[in-house]
């Protein structure tokens, strides 16, 4: 999905064009983008197949799958194989392709529900006397439905169980007891339905229960031990699984195949090739040699047509005409009328070389199995006329005149050069001035010679194919689907049912705010509570006051038709009331947290002063801290604690429903002041120590390799003065000095 509105549905196989077509609609109106109408079966393989890429070959393998849902059974055989969609057959991809279905559209678990209800309902006639049949009483049928529900699934783990409902009709309490075997005589003449559509999934993929290569149950009816014994005499003991949970697997393959055919994701490729379970058919007329219409009846899509469009001649109308769209039962589906082919006729008809070929026209299936109408053109193929093929026939003529001149000037030229080559050989070598003349000669001669004339080959002229538009008016006649204008329709009454439930939303939602604050106002307000410390008592009175005219107003006045802003309006007024209060409050929480971070780096502040004034008493030359960054410092820790203390006092002191001497936000202000100034102070001497620890390095690099040097040299100058070495001057032993002292105030200590 890749934006909000795109969607996947799953639907049964065996709907129709109409409950598709209203499906389409039903999703248009709802503001969703219907990239597909996918079979629920085929979107169960799919997720079943995404994570078993790898295992698809191109050995096709076959899976059957057996859904009993509550009101439905759907047998599905899908075949999973490696193909290419290319025509050199490389780039293959796995490809899910529905083979066969079966289907029930009444039997399901509802089905077998029913028959224990309907057992209840006569073991309850037989045992329990009553004055009126319970037949009669809707909600009586319905508890025994809902016992009746709960029973079949307990006898699907147990051999027994008890059915009982308390006060079932006329205050009768109902208990009986139901055992398995009883539950599988009722449902035993249902094992011809229960077989019915595997048995015909098999027939029509022409498939053997032996050519099947995995068999899965889905479904609560499945579940039913009579169900399985049914399917496994049916499978032959085949292995049956139940490792596809029946909404997760549908929902998550209807999910990979949105996000395949949306725009905004990127998935692997899994083609799917649904099966048109309902093939469609068209009736027209047709033209006999004797001139008569005669109807006939076209196949337009069968159930393994491989393209979504086909392509249709109709050659026998010189008029507008209407053609039928019908199913396989002969049922119509929709009435397809052409208008304005005799005005096409007439215009581009117009003489004998204007032949008309009919009306062209283009039929689509697309994805979610719905058939409709592309485009309609009348066909005229315009001939060559006379002139036109006679002014070819002489062009051709003349050109294939000039191609045997040139073919025989060629000849000519080719045995003239052979002569002269001959003729040279046979002189032998002249002198070179006759063959710089002969060369001269032959120059003027070639340049003398005129350049040969080209033609061009005639085009042979064809025939040429008019497309002429056609109006194409299509009426539904199995099922009257909406126009533009009923979908608009349908589209705002929607729209305005949405707004207006909002609207109710907002304004219970606002109701609820506003009374819910009224009652906690009134509990928190009372003697001894936390909250009422803190309000002083002209407070209190001014917002008791209130509370005691919202709740008259909550009494009397609110209605129905009262709005949503009404009570924000009066919430608000008693929100300015409870402001100070709140705020007193939460400055009393908040004072507390705040104040810790203060001590906090306060305890850091001191510790760094300390060390960076000892730090700067043991440096010489230039020094890491300036004297003004240290006072700076130590001018804001004392302010900073004088402050601190002196409000820290006052607020002690003071009573709870008293503005504070101090906020939160105040002394978080004082504790960034003195965060930031350390952290600047830190910075500056991480940047020294780094700078420092470089340079040492470089001196040690350099006297290691001065002390490799004088050992090479060492018994070339063991015994000479060492006169040219200068003394170490002043600043040599304060460098040598220096790295010692450091060592005892390491940065990293601070």
């Amino acid at each position: 999905m890749a934006r909000g509105e795109d969607v996947v549905i799953t639907v049964p196989i065996f709907l129709n064009q109409a409950e598709r077509r209203a499906i389409a609609t039903a999703a248009e109106i709802a503001g969703l983008n219907l990239l597909q109408l996918l079979n629920d079966g085929s979107a169960a393989a799919l997720n079943y197949g995404v994570f078993r890429r790898k295992e698809i070959t191109e050995k096709p393998m076959h899976m059957l799958i057996y859904d009993m849902g509550a009101v439905k059974t759907t047998a599905t055989i899908v075949q999973y194989v490696l193909e290419s969609t290319r025509k050199d057959g490389k780039d293959k991809q796995p490809t899910l392709r529905t083979v066969g279905v079966g289907y029930d559209k009444t039997l399901g678990g509802l089905e077998i529900t029913n028959r224990v209800r309907d057992h209840l309902e006569r073991v309850f006639r037989d045992t329990v006397s009553t004055s009126k049949d319970i037949t009669t009483n809707a909600r009586a049928i319905g508890k025994l439905h809902k016992e009746a529900e709960r029973v079949k699934q307990v006898l699907s783990a147990n051999t027994e169980t008890y059915a009982q409902v308390e006060s079932l009709f006329e205050e009768q309490n109902f208990r009986a007891k139901v055992t398995r075997d009883e539950l599988e005589k009722m449902i035993e003449d249902l094992e011809p339905r229960i077989a019915a559509p595997i048995l015909d999934a098999l027939g029509m993929s022409q498939l053997k229960v032996e050519d099947v290569d995995l068999i899965v149950l889905m479904g609560a009816g499945t579940r039913v031990p009579k169900v399985k014994e049914i399917l496994k005499s049916i499978l032959k003991d085949k292995e049956i699984s139940n490792f596809l949970n029946t909404d997760e697997a549908i929902a998550m393959g209807a999910v990979y195949q949105a996000a395949h055919l949306s725009k905004s994701f990127k998935v692997l490729p899994f083609n799917i090739h649904e099966k048109i379970l309902y093939p469609v058919f068209v009736n027209f007329q047709t033209k006999t040699e004797e001139g008569r219409m005669k109807p006939i009846r076209k196949s337009l899509f069968g159930e393994n047509y491989p393209v979504p469009n086909r392509v249709m001649h109709f050659a026998s109308y010189s008029d507008d005409f209407k053609i039928e769209i019908q199913d396989t039962d002969k049922n119509p589906l929709s009435e397809i009328e052409f208008t304005g082919v005799k005005d096409a006729i007439e215009k581009e008809v117009t003489d004998e070389n204007s032949i008309l070929k009919g009306v062209k026209t283009t039929f689509s299936i697309d994805l979610s199995g719905i058939v409709s109408v592309e485009k309609a053109s009348v066909v005229v193929e315009k001939i060559p006329t006379t002139e036109e093929t006679e002014k070819y026939e002489i062009e051709k003529k003349e050109f294939e005149e000039w191609e045997k001149e040139q073919e025989e000037l060629k000849k000519k030229e080719k045995a003239e050069k052979k002569e002269k080559e001959e003729k040279n050989k046979a002189e032998g070598e002249k002198a070179d001035d006759e063959e710089k003349e002969d060369e001269s000669e032959k120059k003027t001669e070639d340049v003398e010679k005129p350049a040969p004339v080209k033609k061009t080959k005639p085009v042979e002229p064809k025939p040429k194919k008019i497309n002429v538009a056609l109006t194409v008016k299509e009426t539904k006649t199995d099922n009257v689907d909406l126009n533009k204008e009923e979908v608009a329709t349908a589209k705002k009454t929607l729209s305005d049912f949405e707004q207006k439930e909002q609207e109710k939303h907002d304004r219970e939602e606002a109701m609820n705010l506003l009374e819910g604050l009224l009652y906690d106002l009134a509990v928190r307000l009372e003697d001894g509570e936390e909250y009422a410390e803190y309000v002083t008592e002209d407070e209190k009175k001014a917002i008791l006051e209130e509370v005691s005219i919202l709740k008259l107003w909550f009494e009397d006045d609110v209605s129905l038709d009262t709005k949503k802003e009404e009570f924000d309006e009066r919430r608000k007024k008693l929100e300015e009331l409870t402001a100070k209060p709140n705020s007193r409050k939460q400055e009393h929480i908040d004072v507390p947290k705040v104040a810790e971070v203060l001590e906090d780096n306060f305890n850091r502040s001191m510790t760094f002063h300390g060390m960076a004034l000892n730090l700067t008493q043991h440096e010489e030359g230039n020094k890491t801290f300036t004297d003004t960054e240290l006072e700076v410092l130590t001018k804001l820790i004392e302010t900073t604690t004088e402050w601190w203390n002196e409000k820290k006092k006052l607020f002690d002191k003071q009573a709870k429903n008293e503005e504070p001497a101090v906020k939160a936000s105040e002394i978080a202000e004082k504790a960034r002041d003195l965060e930031r100034e350390v952290r600047y102070l830190v910075n500056k001497l991480k940047i020294a120590s780094s700078k420092k620890t470089k340079e040492e390095k470089k001196k040690a690099k350099k006297e290691k390799k001065d002390a490799e040097e004088a050992k090479t040299d060492e018994g070339a100058n063991v015994d000479a003065p060492d006169a040219e070495t200068p003394p170490p001057a002043e600043n040599d032993e304060s460098t040598t000095a220096e790295p010692k002292k450091e060592a005892e105030h390491d940065a990293s200590e601070l």
